[in-house]
């Protein structure tokens, strides 16, 4: 399934939206996630989902509401990025790995 993750800060939240999109067995599906991130912590309301027979059908679906998210002011975010900050970073190089502290 692939995934996008939008934000929109909202007063002393941030308001997000998740996108999960692919193929299912012999379907297409879209689920939408409607979400908040604040002091408390990250909330997330059950998926909304919607079933295509034609992964056209899915695909124009995804970027009409990609395109109205966008219009609105949503950003496009990694989910990492924005509900667990952290000051480690990761590198791989030559299939080692490095980490590295930020100060």
């Amino acid at each position: 399934m692939n995934t996008l993750y939008f934000t929109s800060p909202y007063r002393r939240s941030i308001r997000t939206i998740r996108l999960e999109y692919g193929q299912v067995k012999k379907v297409f599906i879209l689920r939408t996630y409607d979400g908040e991130i604040n002091g408390r912590g990250e909330s997330e309301s059950p998926p909304k989902e919607e079933v295509f027979e034609d992964e056209q059908e899915l695909l124009k679906k995804v970027y009409e509401t990609k395109s109205g998210l966008l219009e609105g002011r949503w950003i496009v975010q990694n989910k990492q990025s924005i509900s667990q900050p952290s000051f480690i970073s990761t590198n791989v190089m030559d299939g080692e790995v490095s980490v590295e502290f930020d100060n």
